[in-house]
């Protein structure tokens, strides 16, 4: 009996995860990543709200969605681009609003496969009627495992 409901209470509280906004904003994250992979712009552009800013890895700044939306649609027709993917570490949630800040690391993957370079990121998530969007994001480039990628990104 006392398996069934301990069973039943992780069951309750993995299904009360799912629904944190934590759990929600990792899985915006996931779906990003996702459709970055696969070069799908439109579900890239749906995790970005629409007064989305940014400062990229090597210090030049992202005025707009359109522009960061226009930016990955180059990289996705070239085949020779540098891949990136964010992985968060933590989530925290304000309770002064609907806002919460996303801590992590990201790498940028050259197409063979080897890390060119990667780094430390914040985003900002606000939370809309139609879920929680990325505000904006500051990333920073602190590690270089290609010299001449590390050349061309941060110039």
């Amino acid at each position: 009996m006392w398996r069934g409901l301990i069973v039943l209470l992780a069951i309750g509280t993995a299904a009360g995860q799912k629904r944190s906004p934590g759990y929600e904003i990792r899985a915006q994250r996931a779906k990003s990543n996702q459709a970055m992979l696969a070069h799908d712009l439109k579900a890239f552009a749906d995790t970005l709200g629409e007064d989305f800013t940014a400062t990229r890895g090597n210090g030049s700044a992202v005025k707009s969605k359109q522009e960061y939306v226009e930016s990955f649609a180059g990289r996705f027709k070239d085949p020779a681009a540098i891949r990136f993917e964010r992985i968060t570490d933590s989530v925290e949630v304000s309770v002064a609003g609907p806002l919460a800040a996303e801590h992590g690391h990201w790498i940028g993957t050259l197409p063979d496969g080897h890390n060119a370079f990667g780094g430390t990121y914040l985003a900002m998530w606000r939370k809309i009627a139609t879920g929680w969007k990325i505000r904006s994001e500051l990333y920073v480039v602190l590690s270089c495992d290609d010299k001449a990628a590390c050349a061309a990104y941060t110039k």
